[in-house]
Parts: structure tokens; sequence; C-alpha cells
């Protein structure tokens, strides 16, 4: 791998960041890990990203490293199976990619899973279980980490799906640099293919790339329809006013469903800025109100999200009024 040639994108897409608006900069939360993963990136390329130190737990979710993190796997991908309906998108075919060295994948039934991977399936099953899925095409994400989801989507029909990941530099690097891997460079659309445009159409680039990954302040640029926004733990990393503005991009881009899995009261508050945590949480009825065209159909954190020892991690369904 042409590890100088990485080395330039990704320094470009964070020359650019200190340029762009502030509302798509990185937020309280996010700043704290900017030098030290793009340190780790740049020392290791992605060859081992996810076995990095600063890259476990953050954007690489792990369980326990623990025999109880083997059966907590285990629970997660029984929990999938029995509550994954026998509908398209086809999601038991999937197996994930060992690209990046993954110091906590399983295998169970002859595929492989991360903790990423099976959180991504347990809450698409819970989709399926309350939302038309058969003409579900083109997926948008903001947030995706290192592209799991894209990688579901592409792996369960590659002639069907479009994918789009927006995220903060290094992440959008990393999640760019693991689908080109997987999926081969010539399918999908990096930062130095759409830097300069001034209109993304979602449509025209369906034609020729199978996912794009771009930067946040290119979504205002983005045009067209999507069938499906998800977000997965991200927008409760960030202020309210933050994700306030990615929500009106979602409510004029977004034709049926929103899939939300996040802390239902918000992530812990941190002491003062520049400490871990975010300045203001994000909660529940945050979303609810700022996805204004959109309605509330399901909510669960007993079975596809997370309910422990006080905490509460829900999947959240939403549906397009119109």
């Amino acid at each position: 791998m042409d590890l100088s040639r990485n080395n330039k994108l990704l320094d470009t897409m964070l020359a650019d960041i200190e340029s762009a608006p502030p509302i798509y900069q990185p937020s309280n939360f996010w700043s704290i890990f900017i030098r030290s993963l793009t340190d780790e990136i740049k020392e290791h390329g992605i060859s081992s990203f996810r076995s990095q130190k600063h890259a476990l737990g953050l954007y690489v979710p792990t369980y326990p490293d623990t025999e109880t993190g083997k059966m907590e796997a285990l629970c997660d991908y029984k929990v999938f199976l029995a509550g994954d309906d026998d509908k398209f998108p086809w999601l038991d075919c999937v197996s994930e990619s060992r690209i990046g060295s993954p110091v906590q994948q399983f295998l169970f039934d002859d595929k492989y899973y991360s903790r990423s991977m099976l959180n991504y399936l347990r809450g698409l099953a819970f989709l399926k279980k309350h939302v038309d899925t058969s003409g579900l095409k083109n997926v948008l994400e903001i947030g995706g980490g290192f592209g799991t989801l894209g990688e579901i989507f592409l792996k369960s029909d590659f002639n069907r799906f479009f994918y789009v990941n927006i995220d903060i530099p290094p992440l959008s690097y990393i999640s760019t640099r693991y689908l080109e891997e997987v999926f081969g460079k010539d399918n999908i659309a990096g930062y130095e293919i759409t830097r300069d445009l001034k209109l993304i159409n979602i449509d025209e680039f369906a034609q020729r790339y199978k996912a794009i990954v771009l930067c946040p302040w290119q979504l205002p640029y983005v045009a067209g329809e999507f069938d499906l926004f998800v977000n997965f733990f991200s927008f409760q990393e960030m202020e309210p006013d933050i994700v306030e503005n990615y929500a009106s991009h979602i409510n004029r881009l977004v034709k049926k469903n929103i899939l939300l899995r996040n802390q239902k009261d918000g992530k812990q508050v941190a002491k003062q800025p520049g400490d871990i945590g975010v300045l203001n949480p994000v909660s529940r009825k945050d979303y609810i109100r700022f996805f204004n065209r959109f309605k509330v159909i399901a909510i669960d954190s007993k079975v596809f999200g997370n309910r422990k020892d006080g905490f509460e991690s829900e999947v959240m369904i939403l549906q397009n009024r119109v």
C-alpha cells in the first residue's frame, strides 16, 4: 500500500477542516482524540488500524476482553438471528472482512462478526420488523466509523445498494481506505474526487460508484433522495446545535426512514471544555424535535438496544410524515 499517497489525502482532509464552518468541525468529544488517531494512522496505515489502542473503544467498538465478552458477542449474534425477518435485505449471508487486523472478531456459523457489525445487524433486524425494506436502495450515514454499515449493505446485494458515509477526518479517511480495500478502489468515490464539487448529485454518482465517503462540510452540496438515514452512537458525541444542523439536511434528503441508536438521556457531560464528554447532551426528545418531518414508529432498548446497570442505549425508527 502506498502510505505516502494515503498520508497526502489525510493531510488534505485535515487542512480543509481548519477552514470549514465551525458547525462542521469536531465536537468537544472528538477534538480530544483527533491528534492521537491521526498519529496512529500515519504510523501504521490501515493494515492494523483495528488493533491500535486509540481506535479501540472509539470508532472500533469492542466487548470486554474476557470470556464474558465472547458470551456477549454470541448473545448479540443470537438476538440478530432470532430477530431478523426472512425478507430483503438478506443479512444472514454477510461476513465481515478481516482487513485492519481486528483484535476482536468472532466466527459464528462460518461467518466473521465484530461488535461493530453485530450492533448494526441488530438494529437492521429491528428496522425490518417495522418497515417495508423491499425497495431500499440508497443509504446515507453520518458518523459511520470505519464503514461497517456500507460493508453490510454492499455484501448483502452489491449490485443494488449505494452507500454514502459522512464523517470527520481522520475517520472519513479510514472508512475510505477500508471500503476501497474491501470492494476495490474503482467502486469508492473518495475525497480526492469530490473535494472541489459544489454539487454532489447522488443519482449521478450511483451510476459510477457503489459508495461515497464525504467530509461534513460537503453535506450542503449533496443533492438527491435517500431511502434510509442511519446514525449509530455518533450523534450522542456531538453538541445539540451540531446535530440540529445535520438534521436539517436529513430532513431535506431522506424520503422514507431514519434508524438511530443512541443513549436515551445523552452522553456524559464534560466537567469543562477539553475534557472527555459533551458540553451539552443530546437526548431522545432532541432527536424527535430536530427531525420534525418524521414521526417515531418504534423504540427499543430491551432487546435490540442495551439496558444495563442504569445505562440505556435505544434503537429508534422514524418515518417520513409525507
